[in-house]
């Protein structure tokens, strides 16, 4: 498995709608509430914590773990959940309008892909990625 896993997959996606959003943004002029303190207020937030995962991660990766500790001892990632619940909403939040949108390709993509990313790891890590999946959930803490 690629340490990018499903991003260049989700990228395909979420870019082309972000350029559609900017161009009907400034061509439709439909009014939208815009955000831009608590946007970026999320965006900071969810960089400082997509910097910390991305940390953790890293070094798991080349040292061929399943990282199970830290900010993955509780979801099984993070970074995606960082992404689509602070760092894109924060993003839309900022610009307004169709932007807002960004959020439905977001998740619509991940949740269909996500799939095979979980698979990759669990021929790649077998009992113990299984173990780990009985723990913790996808995206959210279990409370």
């Amino acid at each position: 498995m690629v340490f990018l896993g499903i991003v260049p997959k989700v990228f395909l996606f979420a870019f082309p709608y972000t350029l559609l959003a900017f161009y009907l943004n400034s061509y439709c002029g439909v009014w939208t509430p815009r955000l831009p303190t608590i946007g970026a207020l999320l965006v900071a937030v969810g960089i400082a914590l997509w910097l910390f995962c991305y940390t953790q991660i890293s070094r798991a990766y080349r040292r061929r773990e399943l990282l199970t500790s830290g900010c993955y001892s509780r979801v099984r990632h993070p970074i995606y959940s960082i992404w689509g619940l602070l760092i894109l909403p924060g993003f839309s939040l900022v610009i307004g309008g169709f932007m807002l949108g960004l959020l439905v390709v977001y998740w619509t993509v991940v949740m269909r892909i996500i799939g095979e990313e979980e698979k990759a790891l669990e021929e790649r890590f077998d009992d113990e990625w299984r173990e780990h999946t009985k723990r913790t959930s996808r995206f959210l803490p279990r409370v």
